[in-house]
């Protein structure tokens, strides 16, 4: 079967992008968006990221899809998946984008009683900025994409390839595994860059903005706190085990270092600077 017309339900960031990216990388694919606010459909129709598009009352387009992908945040994917599901064809593809996967997929099971194939997928090309404005056509170029594999090989073959189109490095894993791995790499270090960020603004010079005296470094390292709040809340709780963990082993290096400097210890601190700033040179 040839895959030629997509959907996209959310036309943010990742959903935006996703419409370039089809537009830039797979010519005569046709790509429709859908969502519940017409004048953002509107938008995206004149920036280029979709042909055409349907609120979510008209549901004579989404019959005709054979990909489906909803680019909402967590909660919202089994709900969207249910409204939908009826007005699908029998061999769509469904995917979302969310950066977890193991609530996500096990909503959408509950619901899925046609037993449509539905795909979670988790691009790592996410950004504090959020919104269509911000959509590029190369944002999944050379990054990661996290596919969880539980279907047949012809299922994973045709994803697989789409996220290839636009440049994606592709990563076969569980959906337990995956959430695991990104509590430690993703959602820890967005609640770190929080907490720097609380911790600041609760000192007495943050009201003067510390006269100035600070630089990139700073601005660097507290950037991702700029994300959306409410999204980060559903990500934290729907992956809290995994985040407590790695907060507790985190809690850990920052006792490491009251001890190392509480006692002195100039040799062992340069030695553990030493292997961070060589394990960070091999990311």
């Amino acid at each position: 079967m040839e895959f030629k017309k997509i959907g996209i339900y959310g036309l943010g960031l990742i959903g935006g992008s996703i419409g370039l990216a089809v537009k830039t990388y797979l010519p005569g694919y046709q790509v429709y968006g859908f969502g519940r606010n017409k004048d953002k459909l509107q938008n995206a129709k004149a920036l280029g990221m979709i042909d055409g598009y349907a609120t979510d009352m008209d549901l004579d387009l989404i019959e005709t899809l054979d990909i489906f992908i909803i680019a909402t945040p967590p909660e919202e994917v089994a709900v969207i998946f249910e409204r939908f599901m009826p007005s699908l064809k029998e061999d769509v593809i469904v995917m979302d984008v969310a950066s977890i996967k193991r609530h996500v997929v096990d909503a959408v099971e509950k619901v899925n009683s046609r037993r449509l194939a539905f795909v979670g997928t988790h691009p790592m090309s996410g950004s504090e900025k959020a919104g269509l404005e911000f959509a590029r056509a190369d944002l999944f170029e050379k990054k990661i994409v996290a596919i969880v594999g539980d279907h047949n090989d012809e299922v994973l073959e045709v994803v697989r390839d789409f996220w290839k189109a636009f440049g994606a490095q592709i990563v076969i894993v569980s959906a337990d595994f995956h959430d695991e791995i990104v509590a430690a790499t993703s959602h820890v270090p967005h609640l770190v860059a929080a907490a720097i960020s609380s911790f600041l603004e609760k000192d007495g010079w943050s009201e003067v903005r510390f006269f100035g005296l600070y630089g990139k470094g700073l601005l660097d390292t507290t950037r991702i706190a700029q994300g959306n709040p409410s999204m980060w809340v559903d990500i934290v709780f729907k992956n809290a085990d995994n985040i407590e963990r790695s907060l507790m082993d985190f809690s850990r290096e920052i006792d490491t270092l009251l001890h190392l400097i509480r006692n002195g210890k100039k040799a062992e601190l340069e030695e553990y600077l030493k292997k961070a700033k060589e394990f960070r040179e091999t990311l």
